[in-house]
């Protein structure tokens, strides 16, 4: 698609689903609203690794919030939704590691898990049998580790957030990261005497649903950072439950 048209069809895109669009910027200003008053400082101690992740956490959000309203102003509202399952899936996890008894332990659990990953990775890809950084546990601790994380299944992990992420969004957009039959069944828009016409180009198609869900993600993605950095805005809070309720109806 040229710029030209690419640039119009983006802009009727807005005009068909101006609403929804214009949710994402409100919601977008009230957390730089946030953001640029609060005072977050890195936890020293136990807590540093733990408030690493978090505020790491938030930046990904963030930044995926964004390109997922990219992406549904372009009409790829499929590559949105795998985009959106991405930050759901964070925040099931940073939901479970925050909301368990052991915090700091959970955090290091899913440190450990990521890091043996990455190991395995670049053992099979790259054939590196020692990666120059290790975290600062010993073998057997990352083992132990790694493995009490791997065991707790996501369905699991998503029981700490509110229900509808993994049930309704996660196992909805998880057939189009997979590109399972049904995904791949949406890409035919028609058939006639010749045959099937197969759709590769910008639609509208899931564009409402991922910016919907998008908005719902960063909320309480926020909510959960605010909580463990101590943050009280319930100022903007109030006003983004308010957005929240014109999605709902």
């Amino acid at each position: 698609m040229f710029d030209a048209e690419r640039t119009r069809d983006m802009e009727a895109r807005f005009r068909r689903f101006q609403n929804v669009f214009q949710l994402q910027c409100h919601l977008w200003d009230l957390v730089n609203n946030l953001l640029d008053d609060a005072e977050v400082k890195l936890r020293s101690g136990d807590e540093r690794d733990l408030s690493l992740l978090v505020g790491a956490s938030f930046g990904k959000v963030l930044k995926t919030f964004y390109g997922i309203n990219d992406l549904c102003l372009s009409g790829w509202g499929e590559d949105a939704l795998i985009l959106l399952r991405s930050n759901v899936n964070l925040l099931i996890n940073l939901g479970y590691i925050l909301g368990d008894t052991e915090p700091v332990e959970c955090a290091a659990d899913f440190i450990a898990f990521s890091y043996a990953a990455r190991v395995k990775y670049l053992k099979s890809a790259h054939g590196v049998e020692k990666p120059p950084w290790k975290p600062a546990m010993s073998d057997d601790e990352l083992k132990m580790r790694a493995k009490r994380w791997d065991k707790v299944k996501i369905s699991e992990r998503a029981a700490r957030i509110p229900k509808f992420h993994y049930t309704t969004g996660y196992a909805f957009y998880s057939s189009f990261e997979h590109s399972d039959a049904m995904a791949l069944n949406a890409y035919i828009a028609d058939w006639n005497e010749v045959g099937p016409r197969i759709n590769a180009g910008p639609s509208d198609d899931h564009v409402v649903v991922a910016l919907g869900h998008n908005i719902t993600v960063l909320a309480d993605v926020l909510l959960l950072y605010c909580r463990y950095f101590k943050i009280e805005r319930p100022d903007i809070f109030t006003k983004i439950q308010t957005l929240l309720n014109v999605i709902k109806e």
